[in-house]
C-alpha cells in the first residue's frame, strides 16, 4: 500500500513539473557577472536550481554522519588494539593462592 502511495505521488509530481513546463516555455537570461550571461527555459533554470540546493543539502547532513563513522572505526580498533594487549599479558594470580 505504501508503495502505490509513493507511486501515485511521483505521477502526481511528474505531471505538475510537465503541466508547468509547458504553461511556462519562456526563456530567462541569467546575468552572472558583466560578461557571462546564460539564457535557458524558466523550467531548466528552476530545475537545475532545485538539484543543486538537494546536492547541498544531502551533503551537509552527509557530513556529520561521515564523521561519526570515522570516530567509531576509530573506537573499534583501539578496542581491538586493547583486546590484543589484555591477551598477551599473563593471567591475575588467584585470590585462593595467595
Amino acid at each position: 500500500m505504501k508503495l502505490f502511495f509513493y507511486f501515485l505521488l511521483f505521477i502526481a509530481i511528474v505531471a505538475f513539473g510537465l503541466t508547468f513546463s509547458l504553461k511556462n516555455p519562456q526563456l530567462v537570461e541569467l546575468n552572472y557577472y558583466p560578461d557571462i550571461v546564460i539564457s535557458a527555459p524558466l523550467v531548466v533554470v528552476l530545475l537545475v536550481t532545485l538539484l543543486l540546493g538537494m546536492l547541498i543539502g544531502m551533503l551537509t547532513t552527509l557530513m556529520p554522519q561521515l564523521r561519526k563513522h570515522r570516530e567509531l572505526q576509530r573506537a573499534k580498533k583501539e578496542i581491538q588494539k586493547l583486546s590484543k594487549e589484555l591477551q598477551q599479558q599473563s593471567p591475575l594470580p588467584d585470590k585462593d593462592s595467595i
